[in-house]
């Protein structure tokens, strides 16, 4: 990406859920314009059906991989780390971050969320989520997932992770900040 990125037009799109009121809500204004003048958005819509469901296929692969990790009958405690629709702000509007929680919930997991710059107030009357005051001490989580590149989270190294993480426990990256972080030989690691 370094090469790209010496581009003068070069757009550097990082991977993640893709949430917000621009991406997630205005392309279907496009469609119903585009209907209105005897045109089939199907690119439009197939795009937004597709990242409608990345939350949910996102939380398919992790548990499938915790599954690998803790055994079939055991369902892991898993930490999302981010609730916001990006990075460094507290905007929680259509935040795709909550459908990886609900799917992970669903399938059986224990889910704590942790958001560096989202008031807990909010997050409770828009979505029912207890956000934790502060990060938790100790080794207590089987996953810990990147969601949201705060600032707080992409400053972490190794040792930060695995402070928070369980030997042997898996460690997810939705954003790609912590490509560079050496984890150590019992800690997994999955990137999207």
């Amino acid at each position: 990406m370094g090469a790209a990125k010496s581009k003068w037009n070069f757009l550097p799109f990082e991977p993640g859920l893709v949430g917000g009121h621009c991406i997630g809500v205005d392309p279907f204004y496009l469609a119903h314009l585009s209907e209105q003048v005897g045109h089939h958005p199907e690119i439009i819509l197939a795009g937004r059906k597709i990242n409608d469901g990345m939350a949910a296929f996102t939380a398919g692969r992790i548990h499938d991989r915790l599954s690998g990790l803790l055994g079939d009958a055991n369902q892991g405690r898993v930490l999302v780390l981010g609730v916001a629709f990006k990075e460094n702000v507290s905007d929680l509007r259509n935040t795709k971050v909550v459908d990886l929680i609900n799917a992970l919930a669903a399938q059986g997991h224990a889910v704590d969320v942790h958001d560096a710059l989202a008031d807990a107030e909010e997050a409770e009357r828009f979505f029912g989520l207890a956000l934790l005051g502060r990060l938790p001490k100790g080794q207590a989580y089987d996953c810990v997932v990147g969601a949201v590149s705060h600032d707080d989270y992409a400053a972490f190294d190794g040792e930060a992770l695995a402070a928070l993480v369980k030997p042997g426990g898996l460690v997810v990256d939705l954003k790609g900040m912590w490509r560079d972080v050496v984890l150590g030989a019992d800690i997994g690691r999955m990137e999207f």
